[in-house]
């Protein structure tokens, strides 16, 4: 130590503070923008410790070595903002609260329920472009466009509710790159919430600002009647012009087992879904690309399908098809229509659609890894069909909107292993199906009594007694394991399938309905023509197979139930 000089007393709470600044400047400079300046960390004012920003994110799914080159690490990660203890304090407090059943018009919903088009929250788009700027010049620019962009959004919704939403500016630039290389669009939706997963911002900017055609991906149908299905198509080719609307389903064909849900059966091309998704694509491209191979590709899909009943996987059944790793280019791509007579299909949605299922399904053969957890697809890849068809599958990535939090834990929008409470969400699903009568629960000390009504605290440690779940040290009802499975069970939709309804189908299910589009629904399904619209409730079961996610608990002997919450849809 020099002399004439002593020690400084530096407190626990100085040196968290002098470490949340030195994370704050690594952000800004992983961003692009320069780091802010420091300050002595005895003169930050006890408020700016629980600032609450949209820079206070938690990251999702990050890889990498920590201890490697740090502005790499979190490069492909989702990132959220992170909740307040105050908030979490809150939310567990009402979830010990008895909760009031809704009545079936709370499952009709609108988009604008959960979008504001016009509105801070449309989502970002890349800035403009010349040839005189350079790479580092345009990520500059990007991010500052960025953080003005979050600055906005802070600003003008700061007193109500935000969702989740990406934080994460390579997330984005990695959908800006997909879109400018893409000459058609496919946004896929899962059927259960498909007004939840079409962001109208995204919609007028393909079809408006970038003059490209947008195709709606309706996936997931056979977890749904099919009379539900046929109103959500009516419901988007009315309401928005020039959107053409697909029904699939990636698991045509293929049965569950076990109590992971696991799909045994060999994973064959959906032929029927794709040949619609053809038809589609050539009534858009006309004469400019030649869509013979796909076709032929499909024909004999389905003679090998004809020819062959064996169901079993096949050694080389899941062997890869021809695929070209891109290395993450999200720099401004010049658009040229049609190149070397390719047509080029970008897939982009929010996470857990089933886009990379999709793209599986279309291929006939597994291509690219699935999960169930938020994240999985880190950047995004390219996958040639044929050769002059080529599909690009773009990260999941979740728009700015107002949905409730809980929500999006349901629809699968973040990694129910990482929810900090899960009660919340319980109670969002228990307000509009009936959990008790679905799964059978006893109460608990009175719970779902008269004068004592249930609680989503009281539903999971219901649920918890009833599954064993129990803690290690007092031998209590684990409520917090409960809660993570009954999630699980939503999220997977076989049992618990909370699936919501266009206004007004209530009243009108079932007086228009068109049977040619039915027979359709039921052949993608894999199934044979139903016979009338109450066959449409025995159905199978879809959703993406998680092959590498944490553990699941999906309770088989439930699978009999598949659509409590819809029956009186089809009655």
């Amino acid at each position: 130590m020099p002399q004439g000089s002593r020690k400084v007393p530096f407190s626990a709470k100085q040196k968290k503070i002098q470490l949340q600044q030195k994370r704050e400047r690594k952000q800004l400079a992983h961003e692009g923008g320069g780091a802010p300046k420091s300050q002595p960390a005895a003169q930050v004012a006890p408020a700016q410790e629980e600032k609450r920003s949209l820079g206070d994110v938690i990251r999702i799914n990050a890889e990498g070595d920590v201890g490697q080159r740090s502005s790499r690490v979190f490069r492909y990660c989702l990132q959220f903002r992170r909740e307040t203890p105050q908030e979490l304090e809150k939310r567990k407090r009402r979830a010990r609260e008895p909760y009031t059943p809704l009545d079936e018009s709370a499952l009709e919903v609108s988009p604008e329920q959960f979008f504001l088009p016009g509105s801070a929250l449309d989502m970002p788009k890349r800035p403009p472009w010349n040839r005189s700027m350079s790479k580092e010049a345009l990520e500059a620019r990007e991010a500052q466009y960025f953080r003005e962009y979050l600055d906005k959004i802070e600003s003008s919704f700061a007193d109500r509710e935000l969702s989740y939403f990406e934080l994460n500016l390579e997330t984005w630039r990695q959908l800006w790159r997909v879109l400018e290389m893409s000459e058609i669009v496919l946004l896929v939706a899962d059927i259960r919430h498909p007004v939840v997963h079409f962001p109208p911002a995204l919609y007028i900017h393909v079809t408006q600002e970038l003059g490209k055609r947008l195709v709606l991906i309706l996936n997931k149908i056979d977890l749904v009647p099919d009379i539900l299905t046929a109103a959500w198509i009516k419901f988007f080719r009315e309401r928005y012009p020039g959107l053409v609307v697909l029904p699939f389903a990636s698991y045509a064909g293929m049965t569950a087992k076990g109590k992971r849900g696991k799909r045994q059966g060999r994973l064959r091309m959906a032929s029927e879904a794709c040949r619609g998704l053809l038809d589609a694509c050539k009534d858009m491209v006309g004469d400019q690309v030649d869509l013979t191979s796909w076709r032929n590709k499909i024909e004999e899909e389905l003679a090998e399908e004809a020819a062959d009943d064996d169901d079993e996987d096949e050694p080389d059944a899941l062997a890869s098809a021809p695929t070209e790793l891109v290395a993450p280019d999200t720099s401004f791509y010049e658009e040229e229509r049609f190149k070397g007579g390719c047509l080029t299909l970008g897939f982009v949605g929010q996470p857990n659609v089933g886009k990379s299922s999709l793209l599986n399904a279309l291929v006939g053969r597994k291509v690219v890894s699935v999960s169930r957890t938020p994240g999985h697809t880190k950047h995004f890849q390219t996958i040639f069909l044929t050769d002059n068809v080529r599909l690009c599958d773009c990260p999941g990535l979740v728009f700015p909107s107002l949905q409730p939090k809980a929500l999006q834990v349901l629809t699968g929008c973040f990694p129910i292993a990482q929810l900090r409470e899960p009660y919340s969400a319980i109670q969002y699903i228990a307000e509009r199906l009936d959990l008790p009568g679905i799964l059978k629960l006893q109460p608990l000390d009175g719970a779902g009594d008269t004068h004592k009504p249930w609680s989503a605290f009281d539903l999971c440690e219901a649920w918890a007694v009833e599954r064993g779940y129990l803690t290690a040290k007092a031998g209590r009802p684990d409520a917090y394991r409960a809660a993570n499975s009954l999630l699980r069970m939503a999220l997977d939709g076989r049992t618990l399938c909370l699936a919501f309804r266009p206004q007004g189908y209530s009243q009108n299910k079932g007086s228009d309905l068109d049977s040619a589009l039915l027979a359709r629904l039921a052949r993608i399904r894999g199934e044979p023509p139903a016979k009338g619209a109450s066959s449409d409730s025995e159905q199978g079961d879809s959703g993406d197979e998680d092959e590498d996610s944490e553990e699941e608990e999906e309770e088989d002997h439930f699978q009999s139930n598949k659509f409590a919450a819809l029956a009186n849809d089809v009655e």
